[in-house]
């Protein structure tokens, strides 16, 4: 019999050829490994349903619970204050632990931390309570990382103490700060006995920077400790400490600047014979002063009197110092404090068209010198 030796013919759907073959590979796979994949399915599918009907037990944390301290009055009432230590009134992780159902309508809003001042222990701890605004009887236990609240309790203290005004920047050109003032020169501090003495200063800052007019404002009042460190409003919190006024009202006046000579009066007493060589000048020649704009538009010169610079007859060269603030008018300062002493200066020189005095003219001049004399070394002596 002869064997057809023809090639077998490919089949025109390659696609279908290889789905049967995988559908044969299944079907030949072992009965054990086909039981395994619908058991392994079957049981995704059971713990699924018992998951979702069973309602399990699951656990829930919340951080940084509040601790409220409850019946605090009773420490206050003895006239003490009580203050938390080391920042035990936050509970840093509650846990919760009930069925899911519960659980999941609970959120961090609904855990009610509190501590009674009235089981305080000799070492001020008091014990905290854990519980929840809703569904507490459901829940099947709950816990924090700390138990107890720490309270510090000692007396309660007033004291005043004086209320600065600091000023930040510079006015602007041509300008100068004058003075500041508080409508309030004293701030009332109350607390517990030891973080009340430790306030060293109170203060209230005015920020002047290029001013060129003055500035009312209504500034926060600040607290330093004996250190000039800034106590921050968290520590005045956490330390209960009240201040009496939180802010204050302060003037900080700007005053125009502008630089005027000063002149001195020439009508001093001349001994017979004797005639002023120049004119009486003043050391420096010229200050600045400070004022309102519009008083300070009429002045030019600042004067001294001649009966200030000497009332004795002169025969000789003399010198004074004296204070030029007196002979500012009214309205009008120094700019600088360092130019309030002026030096006035004045020469003296034989008149040669005089003629020639008498003797008794001549002792009686010597008299009023010599006074003069005793009179000005009294006047510098007075000055320094």
């Amino acid at each position: 019999m002869l064997r057809d030796r023809r090639k077998p013919q490919r089949s025109p759907f390659p696609r279908e050829r290889k789905e049967v073959r995988m559908i044969d590979k299944i079907k030949n796979l072992d009965p054990n490994f086909r039981l395994k994949v619908v058991s392994f399915l079957l049981a995704v599918v059971i713990w699924y349903m018992i998951n979702y009907f069973s309602d399990p037990a699951i656990r829930m944390t919340v951080n940084n619970v509040k601790v409220d301290i409850l019946h605090g009055e009773v420490i206050e009432d003895r006239g003490d204050v009580y203050t938390v230590l080391d920042n035990t009134d936050v509970i840093p992780v509650v846990t919760l632990q009930a069925k899911r159902s519960v659980i999941d309508k609970l959120e961090s809003k609904n855990i009610i931390a509190t501590a009674d001042a009235r089981d305080m222990m000799d070492d001020g701890s008091v014990r905290i309570v854990l519980t929840t605004d809703k569904y507490s009887s459901s829940i099947e236990r709950i816990s924090g990382s700390i138990s107890n609240v720490l309270l510090r309790v000692e007396p309660k203290e007033t004291r005043s103490i004086n209320l600065d005004v600091d000023t930040e920047g510079r006015p602007a050109d041509g300008f100068i700060l004058y003075e500041t003032a508080a409508e309030q020169n004293q701030v009332s501090i109350s607390g517990p006995q030891s973080y009340v003495n430790e306030v060293g200063r109170a203060a209230a800052s005015v920020d002047i920077t290029g001013a060129e007019r003055s500035i009312n404002s209504y500034p926060d009042i600040t607290l330093y400790d004996q250190e000039g460190i800034e106590i921050t409003a968290e520590e005045i919190k956490t330390h209960k400490l009240h201040v009496n006024i939180s802010s204050v009202k302060v003037i900080a006046t700007i005053y125009q600047t502008k630089e005027v000579g000063i002149t001195c009066g020439s009508e001093v007493p001349l001994a017979y014979g004797y005639k002023l060589e120049s004119e009486p000048v003043a050391e420096p020649s010229s200050i600045l002063i400070a004022g309102a704009a519009g008083i300070l538009r009429d002045i030019d010169t600042i004067e001294i009197p001649a009966e200030d610079i000497s009332q004795e007859t002169l025969y000789t060269n003399m010198h004074k110092l004296l204070k030029i603030r007196k002979y500012l008018p009214e309205g009008v300062v120094l700019a600088d404090d360092s130019q309030e002493n002026v030096t006035v200066f004045v020469r003296v020189t034989l008149d040669t068209g005089t003629e020639e005095p008498e003797t008794d003219q001549l002792d009686e001049q010597s008299g009023e010198a010599a006074t003069e004399a005793s009179t000005e070394t009294s006047a510098d002596s007075d000055t320094k």
